[in-house]
């Protein structure tokens, strides 16, 4: 078959691989001159099992409400988008309850599973080389009670296979040494061995490079402006270069999935949700942290990139506004070498490299992979914080959908119509 995929993320990228691979006529469209220019460009790296929940646990309201008018709040709400598009907020809160984080939270940890496992394997047998290491990620407590929750997550996913171990201080201070001057503000870590790291940008370039020898087509630099056909069939997209027919198409477009999908009647529950890393160079300094790191209260992730430290985190809900105002991600900057005063000294005077993409979050939490009621129309969509982890699994379950074989995993938690069967 002949199949468009619109948006060449590390998502829209790596189904667009997987359907060359099996033998289908791919072609890869972006309204960018490049792949991965927009939320895959640089993200936090981390690819992880461990850290897969979604963003609303029971007392998310409370949390939010905490850090409003906060300097240094991880989360920023604009009312006025709230206002103006209540349904995907109201949802959101509907599903922050035990028992629907619960299943959100357990999919979410397969689907990462699967897709790490994958991604590992596309390494190896392409011979792909982009910073990858399977580096294990801490994720550091500042107190007790923090800690036992944190704990208790873990605990629930393990029998998912998410394997984990608690660490006293005095482990974490050995597992990563870089932690030793702030020591006396931790109560301990949790340790996820099998997760690790890699730059997201470099796998999708070389993942676009096989995609390009292997005879599937790239279009940047070209807008869709449309999908062609109607509620009874897609057909190809209409772009500013001209239609573009097609037997399938995957809308893999990210925060602006809902406004491809919307005109036949498909409307998706996807809120983008902004938020900012730093990149800092590191030649010259020492104490770094070689083992990646989720901070969880300053809510900020840590990860050595060769040469450089990649820190991101905070959430806003802004709507479409991609700025980059420099009080926010300084903040982020400034949260993540908190744990590492030496090195902070040593990076005061280095140049900043500041990023803000747009992560597509669900109402719910999981993305959403598969057929939709229009024929031919299929998604990989609603990634969330997860795309980088995520993308290859996606690739898999959305190529064995199109083909309509058997799945590896329960394809149902991740299909658009769980709305429809769960009112969520």
């Amino acid at each position: 078959m002949r199949i468009a995929v619109v948006g060449a993320g590390v998502v829209g990228t790596a189904v667009a691989w997987e359907l060359t691979a099996r033998g289908h006529e791919a072609v890869l469209l972006d309204r960018c001159d490049a792949v991965a220019q927009e939320t895959s460009y640089a993200n936090g790296a981390q690819l992880h099992a461990g850290h897969a929940a979604p963003w609303n646990p029971p007392g998310v309201l409370r949390d939010a409400l905490a850090w409003l008018g906060k300097p240094d709040s991880p989360l920023r709400i604009n009312p006025w988008r709230v206002l103006r598009a209540p349904a995907w907020s109201l949802r959101f809160l509907a599903n922050a309850t035990a028992e629907r984080y619960r299943r959100h939270a357990d999919a979410n940890a397969a689907l990462a599973l699967y897709g790490l496992h994958h991604a590992r394997a596309w390494r190896d047998e392409l011979g792909l080389a982009f910073e990858a290491h399977d580096s294990g990620i801490l994720k550091l407590f500042d107190d007790s009670r923090a800690l036992a929750k944190g704990r208790e997550e873990a605990k629930a996913v393990s029998a998912l296979g998410v394997r984990h171990r608690q660490l006293d201080v005095d482990a974490t201070v050995a597992r990563e040494p870089a932690l030793a001057d702030s020591a006396d503000q931790l109560a301990g870590a949790i340790e996820f061995p099998d997760d690790g790291y890699g730059d997201a940008l470099r796998f999708t370039e070389q993942l676009a490079e096989r995609l390009r020898a292997e005879g599937g087509e790239l279009h940047l630099g070209t807008a869709v402006r449309h999908l062609l056909g109607g509620r009874g069939g897609v057909t190809g997209v209409a772009t500013d270069s001209g239609p573009i027919p097609a037997d399938a198409v995957v809308v893999a477009a990210g925060s602006y999935s809902p406004a491809l999908t919307r005109p036949l009647g498909v409307h998706l529950p996807i809120e983008p949700i902004k938020g900012y890393s730093v990149s800092l160079p590191l030649a010259g300094t020492v104490g770094a942290p070689t083992t990646p790191i989720i901070d969880d209260p300053r809510k900020v992730v840590i990860t050595r990139l060769g040469d450089q430290l990649r820190i991101a985190g905070k959430a806003e809900i802004t709507g479409f506004d991609e700025r980059l105002p420099e009080r926010r991600w300084r903040a982020v900057r400034q949260q993540g070498l908190a744990r590492f005063p030496r090195l902070a000294e040593q990076l005061a005077d280095a140049p900043s490299h500041p990023w803000a993409g747009l992560r597509p979050m669900t109402c719910d939490g999981p993305p959403i992979l598969g057929p939709t009621p229009v024929p031919r129309l299929h998604l990989a969509a609603g990634v969330g914080h997860l795309g980088w982890t995520f993308a290859a699994g996606s690739a898999r379950l959305v190529a064995d959908q199109l083909e309509s074989r058997p799945c590896e995993i329960d394809p149902a938690p991740y299909r658009l119509d769980r709305y429809r069967r769960r009112g969520g």
